[in-house]
């Protein structure tokens, strides 16, 4: 069984009632249910730990400590990850004997995903991002923030340009999680602005971007971040949008990886992170009135309702395939936005955007436009996912607040 914070107890409570023989969730459920009695994992002899590195680190530490508490005494644990910091060797010698190490990783590096840096202001990533946007020949593209704040605002600023965009964060439901991953995946929209919530064992074929708008602090995130792209043997880029506050943070994380993060060039070689064989189609500009992320109460017939007739105003027919949560990408398949999507306009120059403060859109003012964007958010998990629709000219403020 799957169980995971977000759904109902009373779920789980009921299918535990029954044999069940392996159990797949997230730390604090299965600690929840074993501490009331529900779960009974005393002849428990296998404990495997996925993303080791993440499930390892202090805010989750006390938690494994105690879980490991209702295992039987003679237990196997298993640990997996990409990295392992020296926090995972702590653990490895208090609760480990004799533990086996393997190494499937001949270096700590990404091969077929080029890396580059843009030196900037904090006040240019913005103009900086929508430059990127008109340049590169993206399919899917995920940006990344270091606050759930930070990838609200962004994904609304992204929307007033008139860019489709989902956005996904820890303090949203995991039903709209669920529901933005899906519908990502299966091309509903072309950019996805996350916090490191997406960094781990999410496998997208076709990202074929990846965009650091906050650079990360430490070599691991920044190593699951730039992961995203490049799935399955294809190529990808990662473009980091570098501060002055940064600087250090970039040569300490090219030493700890042995890597190079190269200067961002004036064009980019499309061969670097394009398919061969696909059509040449420009993502250059928005398709203003089709820009869209999932709304925080849509379910999938008015999710589908609202893009036919998105598509009877713009005076043409979609040929965007229903979501399907039974299909699979495999790895020979790597997937394309629909002709429609992969066709832009000419966006609003950046130089006429507004400059309406950072202060005005924490505090709920609805920005320039607001009539076409609707701007509920995800306050403390309370709401579901954002969703807006560009429209004409649209206008947004060129910098966002520093994250916290």
């Amino acid at each position: 069984m799957v169980t995971t914070g977000g759904t109902t107890l009373k779920d789980d409570i009921l299918r535990l009632q029954e044999a069940v023989h392996v159990v797949v969730g997230t730390p604090g459920r299965i600690l929840d249910l074993a501490s009331k009695g529900v779960a009974d994992l005393s002849q428990c002899k296998t404990f495997v730990m996925d993303e080791a590195d993440k499930l390892l680190s202090p805010e989750f530490t006390v938690v494994i400590e105690q879980l490991l508490s209702f295992l039987h005494k003679e237990r196997q644990v298993m640990l997996f990850s990409a990295t392992f910091p020296m926090i995972v060797k702590d653990f490895k010698d208090k609760h480990m004997i004799k533990p086996y190490e393997i190494n499937l990783m001949e270096e700590l590096t990404l091969q077929g995903v080029t890396q580059y840096y843009a030196f900037l202001e904090e006040r240019q990533k913005v103009h900086c991002l929508n430059t990127l946007f008109s340049k590169l020949q993206i399919n899917q593209a995920i940006i990344f923030c270091n606050s759930t704040n930070r990838v609200e605002l962004l994904a609304r600023k992204i929307t007033d340009i008139g860019y489709s965009c989902f956005y996904s964060h820890a303090k949203m439901l995991q039903q709209h999680r669920n529901r933005v991953f899906h519908d990502f995946r299966n091309g509903v929209c072309r950019n996805l602005v996350c916090s490191d919530l997406l960094t781990r064992g999410i496998d997208i074929q076709a990202v074929n971007v990846v965009i650091n708008f906050d650079f990360p602090k430490n070599a691991e995130t920044y190593l699951h971040r730039i992961g995203r792209s490049g799935r399955f043997g294809h190529r990808g880029i990662a473009i980091n949008l570098i501060t002055y506050e940064n600087r250090f943070d970039l040569y300490r994380i090219e030493q700890e990886l042995g890597t190079e993060i190269q200067p961002i060039p004036a064009v980019i070689d499309k061969a670097l992170y394009v398919a061969p064989g696909i059509e040449d189609t420009p993502s250059s500009t928005p398709t203003h009135g089709s820009s869209s992320a999932p709304s925080s109460n849509a379910n999938q017939a008015g999710h589908q309702h609202q893009q036919s007739n998105q598509a009877h105003r713009n005076g043409r027919q979609t040929n965007q395939q229903p979501s399907d949560q039974s299909h699979v990408p495999q790895p020979h398949d790597k997937p394309t936005l629909p002709p429609q999507q992969l066709t832009f306009q000419k966006a609003a120059p950046i130089d006429s955007l507004s400059h309406a403060t950072p202060t005005e859109y924490a505090n709920g003012a609805p920005p320039p436009n607001s009539s076409r964007v609707n701007h509920k958010s995800t306050r403390g998990g309370s709401g579901g996912p954002h969703r807006g629709r560009g429209g004409g000219a649209h206008r947004a403020p060129s910098g966002i607040a520093p994250a916290a």
